[in-house]
């Protein structure tokens, strides 16, 4: 049962970060257990812990007798995630080249050619399912489960600034550069994952510098 539990719980989780990412369910809008649990065709005890785990990551706010409320989105946070996300990424680029075992390096290779796939088919929804794969990858095969739960709630608020502000106009740029780092990893090269987690980072972080300077 408690294997039940966790996997609806997952599937929650997955399905509601999926909806803000996307802005399916908008910044600001309220919500509640009961909508929720009647839209997606679960009980109570799933839906309310996902909701625990997205407040905790910044996607929503819980409040006592007034509901459930989708965070706002500032564009000026999206360079502060960017900073803060930054070295975590590299670390775990280097470690999972020397560490992922080779069924992780399978995945990745796998993942990349999907991604490849989803920018050539301008599929941003599909793109962003591939990089919370890309993610998970990592974060196992790093072996660091201290680095990859910090750096969680980063890559997911980093999703959806990058859905909101850019989307298809830096889905090809965006999508190269993770390959690259796929590729990096799947081979063992630690220096090139180093190199290639450097590159992605400061791509994304100078679109969130752009962005903000745009809105300044």
């Amino acid at each position: 049962m408690a294997n039940e539990k966790d996997s609806l719980t997952d599937t929650a989780y997955r399905r509601l970060e999926e909806d803000i990412v996307t802005l399916k369910l908008k910044p600001g809008e309220a919500v509640t257990e009961s909508r929720l649990t009647e839209e997606f065709g679960m009980g109570r005890t799933p839906i309310r812990e996902a909701l625990q785990r997205l407040s905790w990551e910044g996607l929503i706010t819980i409040r006592p007798r007034l509901g459930i409320v989708i965070a706002e989105i500032n564009p000026a946070d999206f360079a502060r995630v960017m900073e803060a996300r930054h070295g975590l990424e590299v670390l775990l680029a280097g470690a999972s080249s020397r560490l992922a075992s080779r069924a992780e390096r399978d995945a990745l290779r796998s993942c990349a050619d999907d991604m490849r796939s989803a920018a050539a088919e301008a599929d941003v929804a599909d793109f962003l399912r591939l990089d919370k794969k890309f993610d998970e990858i990592v974060a196992t095969a790093s072996c660091n489960p201290f680095a990859a739960k910090a750096v969680g709630p980063l890559q997911t608020l980093s999703r959806r600034f990058w859905f909101r502000y850019l989307g298809e106009a830096d889905l090809n740029p965006a999508a190269w550069n993770h390959v690259e780092l796929m590729k990096a990893i799947e081979s063992g090269d630690e220096k090139i994952a180093l190199e290639k987690a450097e590159e992605l980072m400061q791509h994304l972080r100078r679109q969130a510098a752009a962005l903000v300077a745009s809105i300044d």
